[in-house]
């Protein structure tokens, strides 16, 4: 009998999904909302940030913050994409190399390669993406994130 409830205590573990850590939660809203914006999906890379994000990235002007940041953001990458001869821009990304959260806010970092074409050339460039996030109900929201990385070269 012991033997018995022991098997059913060990099988009733086994098939309990273990439940996503704050952090684990933040960093796949961050996964989720780059998957959406390489696919073409700006209006749900929109709706993961919450108004007034604070972006910071390597074209002019550099920053955008206050409302309607990200669609600013948007309009702004297309401008210098198209102004530089660029096609095809997408950002892969690696597993986070920190996360952390306190339940309320969350802090991510992921190692990135900015991938495109430019003048029929593929280039791609190394960095990484720094997010701070915010809970808004049960989702999470991008409060802000800053691209930071190498000069693109040939692949």
């Amino acid at each position: 009998m012991h033997r018995a409830a022991h098997l059913l205590a060990l099988s009733l573990l086994m098939a309990t999904p273990a439940e996503a850590s704050p952090a684990e939660d933040a960093s796949a809203a961050v996964t989720t909302a780059l998957d959406k914006f390489n696919a073409g999906d700006v209006n749900a890379f929109f709706a993961a940030h919450q108004d007034g994000a604070l972006i910071v990235d390597e074209f002019t002007p550099f920053v955008w913050g206050g409302s309607n940041s990200a669609q600013r953001w948007v309009s702004d990458y297309t401008k210098d994409a198209e102004k530089r001869g660029i096609r095809g821009g997408r950002v892969d990304y690696a597993s986070p190399i920190q996360a952390s959260s306190d339940g309320n806010s969350a802090y991510v970092v992921l190692p990135t390669t900015y991938r495109f074409t430019q003048m029929g050339k593929k280039m791609a460039g190394k960095g990484s993406m720094t997010f701070v996030m915010t809970r808004r109900g049960t989702d999470w929201k991008i409060a802000s994130w800053t691209y930071s990385g190498a000069t693109p070269a040939p692949e």
